[in-house]
């Protein structure tokens, strides 16, 4: 029988995946400040992203590392809503990742291409939205409506006021960064729960 204090190789697998993507659009994200604001501000916002990556690097490895001891057993039900939850998100990442192109394209042609930044946190955000159906977590909600509120607030701000492209931007990728990285530390917290979970010598 396997021993109930192993932690299941499926849930630790989408928390490790978890971590190292919020660790690259963490650090991405804040990066943007670099170009649009300049000097100490940018740097700070910048450095602060990348230090959160680091942790949630870091986060990732030490769990990785007890992967070998991860149970591997799962019921049928549970194979199955495995392979549906794959092909589901598989779909949703495609449908982001071309509307996302879609979108940078048809600014640029329409000469627009300063909404292309808050137009695709507003992408981002949304492609949450499923996500919270598809893997049954309340957070994603939240995530995908304060991401697309940043995205719609970028927008309509470059669209019907003066306010400059760089000061828009910037704001956007802060908002975008600090969603993130929130989502990564729900990652890092449900990480340290599997941690104090694995036998010792694991």
């Amino acid at each position: 029988m396997t021993d109930p204090r192993l932690v299941p190789r499926a849930l630790l697998d989408g928390v490790v995946v978890g971590l190292v993507l919020m660790a690259v659009f963490t650090a991405a994200w804040s990066a943007n400040t670099l170009g649009t604001w300049p000097g100490a501000a940018g740097f700070v916002v910048t450095a602060l992203g990348v230090l959160a990556a680091v942790w949630f690097l870091v986060s990732a490895v030490r769990l990785a590392r007890t992967r070998r001891r991860a149970s591997t057993e799962t019921t049928p039900e549970e194979e199955r809503w495995r392979k549906r939850s794959g092909i589901a998100f598989g779909w949703v990442f495609t449908v982001e990742a071309v509307l996302i192109v879609a979108a940078a394209n048809v600014l640029g042609a329409v000469g627009r291409p300063d909404l292309v930044l808050p137009a695709i946190a507003l992408v981002v955000g949304l492609h949450f939205y499923p996500m919270a159906r598809i893997f049954r977590r309340r957070v994603d909600t939240w995530l995908a409506t304060v991401l697309s509120a940043v995205g719609l607030a970028g927008l309509l701000t470059l669209l019907f006021t003066a306010v400059s492209r760089d000061t828009v931007w910037g704001l956007v990728a802060c908002g975008a960064a600090l969603t993130t990285g929130a989502y990564g530390v729900y990652f890092t917290r449900i990480a340290a729960g599997l941690l104090a979970r694995t036998p010792p010598g694991a």
